[in-house]
């Protein structure tokens, strides 16, 4: 089964902004937190003034839509979370979901339970995607930064693998919710929460 291909831009934007992340390794506290505010800006007031908001928007989203609620689960992640597990929780959103649509809209698979817009190829392909990303960022932010390593976090590759692993499918589960207007908010609570009970 195929479902409505999401526009290149939104999948570009969504996937691409998730390199940010790696910043976390790079800005000191508090410019972390005052990057991702930032980023609520763009969503809330840079976006709209500018039309980019219309051209990401699904057809069908009103004001309040992804664009919006992307920057606040990254705010979210980055108040609540050390920076590693923040980056790895941010992977598995923008990455992990942005694969998720993409081959989900491309590769023919069955409905996955019956759900009306996730597919078993699109979730394997976030549980997969998301994982390698929630992995790389992490390790990733604590290269570029050695200060970030928060006590009990544990270094060691396989170590990291597990929770990004766990994390990016609770983030695929989540974003299964019907959830208005979208799965941001759930997708990046769910990953961070299964990073934070695993660190």
């Amino acid at each position: 089964m195929t479902r409505q291909r999401p526009s290149a831009l939104r999948l570009a934007v969504h996937a691409g902004t998730g390199l940010f992340a790696l910043a976390l390794g790079l800005l000191p506290a508090p410019w972390h937190v005052v990057a991702a505010l930032a980023g609520v800006v763009l969503g809330f007031v840079v976006f709209p003034l500018t039309g980019l908001d219309a051209r990401l928007r699904r057809p069908g989203e009103g004001w309040w839509n992804g664009v919006k609620t992307y920057p606040l689960a990254v705010l979210g992640l980055v108040l609540l979370l050390p920076r590693p597990l923040a980056a790895a929780a941010w992977g598995v959103l923008a990455l992990g979901d942005a694969a998720a649509a993409w081959v989900g809209s491309r590769v023919a698979s069955p409905a996955l339970f019956g759900h009306p817009k996730g597919t078993w190829s699109g979730t394997l392909a976030h549980v997969v995607v998301g994982a390698l990303a929630a992995w790389g960022l992490q390790a990733g932010v604590v290269a570029l930064d050695r200060s970030a390593i928060g006590p009990g976090l544990d270094l060691g590759p396989p170590a990291r693998l597990l929770p990004a692993a766990a994390a990016a499918l609770a983030g695929a589960i989540a974003s299964l919710v019907p959830v208005p207007p979208d799965d941001n908010l759930p997708t990046a609570a769910a990953a961070g929460l299964a990073l934070a009970a695993l660190a």
